[in-house]
């Protein structure tokens, strides 16, 4: 979610319009001698040379959301790991299964309702929680949230996938939660057990959608570089045009770049 925000300032936050890339740049030489030319700047086109500063500011900019996507993605996959390897883990009670949406939530087996009982009815509140199982290398920890860690701990008697479904109610694609909010949920939950399958659904859909939200904008950032750079250095390229449609053009091969450099 960070790296969405980050990507969501530098697009709209900046002066500069991604759209912009789209767009044709009238005013570049057609029509030349497929072989390289190489021109002084004077002899470049404005347009050529604007595309040139527009890539420069998108390869630098983009880049810091892409490197907090390129972080978050391991800790993703590590979270998903943990999980599958908790099936068949633990102490369990039984009896009748919570129905959960094993497929859409990413869990490796549903939890039985006992099991999901039993961590609702830890008698510790989540600021207790907070307070007697510090996790002091965490900043937010330090300032009362509640993180996965300190959860865990708190409920080690009880099944761990069952801590993990009722925690992961509370936090969408993070190990950290807001008190409050948790303590809410945790209190409804114990009147309605029923409503933390809907409530875990929503967090992992949500989870899901953010995946794949960061990466359809990271695709636009690489798709408007490389625009620029098409735009900036070999604006006659036939492979250019219609990308990647184009590179099946007479000429429109990659390798063939070197001969429409300006």
């Amino acid at each position: 979610m960070r790296a969405i925000l980050a990507f969501l300032f530098f697009v709209f936050g900046s002066g500069s319009s991604p759209v912009l890339a789209f767009l044709p740049r009238d005013g570049v030489a057609k029509n030349r001698p497929g072989t390289s030319l190489r021109l002084t700047e004077a002899e470049i086109p404005q347009v050529a040379l604007t595309a040139r500063a527009d890539c420069v500011f998108w390869f630098f900019g983009a880049s810091g959301a892409a490197g907090i996507a390129r972080s978050a993605f391991p800790k993703m996959f590590n979270k998903y790991s943990t999980l599958q390897k908790l099936k068949d883990v633990g102490p369990t009670k039984g009896g009748e299964m919570l129905g959960i949406n094993t497929l859409a939530c990413g869990f490796p087996q549903d939890v039985s309702r006992a099991d999901v009982q039993q961590v609702l009815n830890n008698p510790l509140s989540v600021d207790e929680i907070v307070e007697k199982f510090p996790v002091p290398e965490v900043y937010l920890a330090s300032k009362g949230y509640l993180t996965a860690d300190a959860f865990t701990q708190a409920n080690v008697d009880a099944n761990p996938l069952a801590v993990r479904a009722v925690f992961d109610t509370f936090a969408t694609s993070t190990n950290m939660a807001h008190p409050q909010e948790s303590q809410a949920k945790l209190d409804r939950y114990k009147e309605n057990v029923d409503a933390l399958k809907s409530d875990l659904f929503i967090a992992k859909i949500l989870g899901l959608a953010a995946i794949v939200t960061l990466l359809f904008l990271l695709g636009i950032a690489d798709i408007i570089a490389f625009t620029d750079v098409y735009h900036g250095w070999f604006p006659d390229w036939p492979g250019g045009e219609n990308f990647p449609f184009g590179m099946l053009k007479p000429n429109g091969s990659p390798f063939k770049i070197p001969n429409y450099w300006i």
